[in-house]
C-alpha cells in the first residue's frame, strides 16, 4: 500500500506540471503543426482538382470543350451585363500551399531548456524501508524561464 499510495500522491502532484507542459509544447508547435497538415491538404486538394479537369479533357474531349465554352460564353456575357471585365476577378493564396520550416518554430535548445525549467517543478515521493509510510517530496520553489509562446498569424 505504501508504493500505490506515493504513486497515487506523486501523479496527483504533477499533474498541474504535466497540463502546462503540454501546454507550453502545443502552444510552441501547435500552430506550425497545424499550417503544415493544412499546407500539405490544400496542396493534395489541388493535386486532385487539376486530376479532375485533366482526365474529365482526356476521357471526353468534346464534352470537356463545350462545358468550357459555356461557362466562357456565360462569363463574358455576364461582364457585358454588369459592365464589368471578367478577368479582373481572381484570388490567389500561395501562402495557402506553404509549408511552414523550421525557423517559424523555437529551437530544439530552447525547447529543451522550457522542458527542463518545467521538469524541475515535478514532485517526487518516497517510502520508508519498509515500504510504508508514503511521503511527498515538492521541489523547491523554482522561477520558470519558460518563455510564454505568443504568436499571432493576422
Amino acid at each position: 500500500m505504501g508504493t500505490a499510495g506515493a504513486g497515487e500522491m506523486m501523479s496527483i502532484a504533477n499533474q498541474p506540471i504535466e497540463q502546462y507542459s503540454n501546454l507550453y509544447t502545443t502552444q510552441a508547435l501547435g500552430p506550425a503543426e497545424t499550417q503544415t497538415q493544412q499546407a500539405l491538404a490544400n496542396q493534395a486538394a489541388y493535386q486532385s482538382a487539376a486530376a479532375q479537369q485533366d482526365i474529365q479533357s482526356r476521357l471526353d474531349p468534346m464534352s470537356y470543350a463545350q462545358r468550357q465554352m459555356r461557362l466562357q460564353s456565360a462569363t463574358d456575357r455576364l461582364g457585358q451585363l454588369y459592365g464589368q471585365d471578367p478577368t479582373a476577378f481572381s484570388f490567389r493564396a500561395p501562402s495557402a500551399y506553404t509549408v511552414p520550416g523550421s525557423t517559424d518554430v523555437p529551437s530544439l535548445a530552447t525547447l529543451r531548456q522550457g522542458a527542463s525549467d518545467i521538469a524541475k517543478n515535478l514532485a517526487l515521493a518516497s517510502v520508508d524501508k519498509r515500504g510504508t509510510n508514503p511521503s511527498l517530496h515538492l521541489p523547491g520553489p523554482t522561477n520558470l524561464s519558460v518563455p510564454t509562446v505568443a504568436q499571432s498569424y493576422f
